[in-house]
């Protein structure tokens, strides 16, 4: 671990292991990010049973029912001995999953072993990096979060503040400055959608989890973030009508581009300038998916949670955007051989240019004629980073890049006007080599599952302005985003009875 006990002596050393790595300057930043994303699936599976009243509604049936077994096990033909010990398996089911307990019980932890000579609370140099990389990852977060060029900013904000949490339940402090800095984005993003309904207050989360940061704060300030919410959702709906007609523009000058960009012969003189231009465009398609969705699920589910009435001219608005999302979406499937060409051609461009930036860094290194093993620690990680990036660009080796990367920068082997182009490169690696990913993501439409109430305002709107009638096909696919989903249900004997519902309530509407 980074910053570990012996950072200061220099090389760390564990008992009976060999010396490791000279530690002062490096931060695997990456390895903090994965672990936030963890502790996003345990909030997300508590905010799922905090949301879920059917599950909490018969799971208090069950347990009335049980008490009627206890007093006539007889007639239920279960022998007694067996039910207390089944009584006992329950309740530990309803702490561990229905209590909204996942997270806290993960981070209340004991994290220290004694017998092993382990001792985590206390390892103050530990603590440090901890929260140095924790405040890194935000201050990267915070200047995209809310902004056009946003891409998966708020699901790290999520996990920002999921580590804030673990930090301070290992260590029992409290950087109040962070903590006043992560409420503060709430003011620009008043909720966060985790998966489909699931929409996730953090000004809730935050106060209820470091209750002892809370009560530092003014009270007057947690009100205010709670009224943004309203004054959020009344902004959105005077701005839905607008928000349509720009992303109209946009998204339809980028499905021409895409379509003479993609129709154009390569000129072998200007290779590099076309798949650049390609790649840019690709990207773009990537991020106006990112905002369309982002607004649909953030004020869909936001109406839905607060139980606020949505107006007509708001619901046409929304399923005008949702149908955006889709000619996205279609526009790449459309396109799909000549996309997965380009993808293969402009990541060797990409993995190219991060090869000659990292090949720069190492003659610097080599060229210096002073030994020592910070510099073959240096040397060996840039080298490991031009390996991992000759071959195929899968996640596991752009991870090793970007570990490797962590050790490969210190002792200012990059200049900071080649660190900056380097990181844009390895980003845009990322998001091309998980194109067809990405797309799939961010126009997945499965949510409106839980917003069919839509669907007639929306037919009505079709049927009344019969001009464009073709676009209904966008809102149809999006309806059977949900499908997928539905094949996993086990709450009924066969799924199929499930899909028939759903198959029958949508058809119904629309023949009506």
């Amino acid at each position: 671990m980074p910053g570990s006990r012996g950072r200061c002596t220099g090389r760390v050393a564990l008992r009976g292991a060999t010396k490791i790595i000279e530690s002062s300057g490096v931060h695997f930043q990456v390895l903090y990010e994965h672990l936030g994303e963890l502790l996003v699936v345990l909030i997300t599976l508590d905010e799922i049973m905090e949301n879920h009243c059917t599950l909490k509604d018969h799971w208090k049936m069950y347990k009335r029912l049980l008490k009627s077994v206890h007093h006539n096990p007889g007639k239920f033909s279960i022998p007694e001995e067996k039910l207390k010990p089944f009584e006992k398996l329950l309740l530990k089911l309803e702490g561990q999953l229905l209590d909204g307990m996942i997270l806290q019980a993960c981070v209340e932890q004991r994290f220290d072993d004694p017998a092993e000579g382990v001792a985590v609370s206390k390892n103050s140099a530990f603590a440090e990096e901890f929260a140095f990389n924790i405040r890194s990852i935000f201050t990267n977060v915070e200047s995209k979060i809310g902004e056009p060029s946003e891409i998966d900013q708020r699901d790290k904000y999520a996990g920002v503040c999921g580590l804030f949490v673990l930090h301070f339940h290992i260590f029992r402090s409290v950087d109040k400055k962070l903590y006043k800095a992560l409420l503060d984005v709430c003011k620009k993003v008043p909720a966060v959608t985790l998966i489909a309904n699931i929409i996730w207050f953090p000004d809730t989360f935050l106060t209820a989890k470091v209750p002892a940061a809370a009560k530092l704060l003014d009270k007057k300030n947690l009100q205010a973030i709670k009224a943004q919410r309203d004054t959020y959702l009344q902004q959105r709906a005077q701005t839905l009508t607008k928000d349509v007609q720009s992303y109209y523009v946009f998204v339809t000058s980028w499905m021409m581009k895409m379509e003479s960009i993609l129709s154009k012969e390569h000129k072998h003189d200007k290779l590099a300038e076309d798949h650049n231009s390609r790649c840019n465009v690709f990207v773009q398609g990537i991020l106006y998916a990112y905002s369309i969705g982002t607004i649909i699920k953030t004020t869909m589910n936001m109406y839905m949670s607060m139980q606020r009435p949505m107006t007509k001219t708001s619901v046409k608005a929304l399923c005008r955007l949702v149908e955006l999302l889709k000619a996205v979406e279609h526009t790449f499937h459309r396109r799909s051989m000549v996309v997965a060409d380009s993808v293969s051609l402009i990541t060797l461009q990409l993995q190219s240019q991060a090869l000659n930036a990292i090949s720069t860094a190492k003659k610097r290194v080599i060229s210096d004629k002073k030994y020592s093993e910070q510099r073959l620690d240096v040397l060996s990680s840039l080298v490991l980073a031009e390996n991992a990036l000759s071959g195929p660009s899968t996640k596991e080796r752009r991870l090793v890049v970007s570990l490797a990367l962590c050790v490969g920068t210190q002792l200012k082997t990059f200049k900071d006007e080649e660190l900056l182009p380097l990181q844009i490169v390895l980003k845009k690696l990322d998001l091309i080599s998980e194109l067809s990913e990405r797309v799939r993501l961010q126009c997945d439409c499965s949510f409106l599952y839980w917003h069919r109430a839509v669907f007639p305002i929306y037919l009505d709107d079709v049927y009344d302005n019969a001009v464009d009638a073709a676009r209904i096909h966008y809102m149809f696919s999006a309806l059977r985003d949900g499908v997928p989903c539905m094949l996993h249900a086990k709450h009924l004997e066969s799924c199929d009875q499930l899909l028939q519902c759903f198959d029958k309530e949508i058809m119904d509407v629309f023949n009506e």
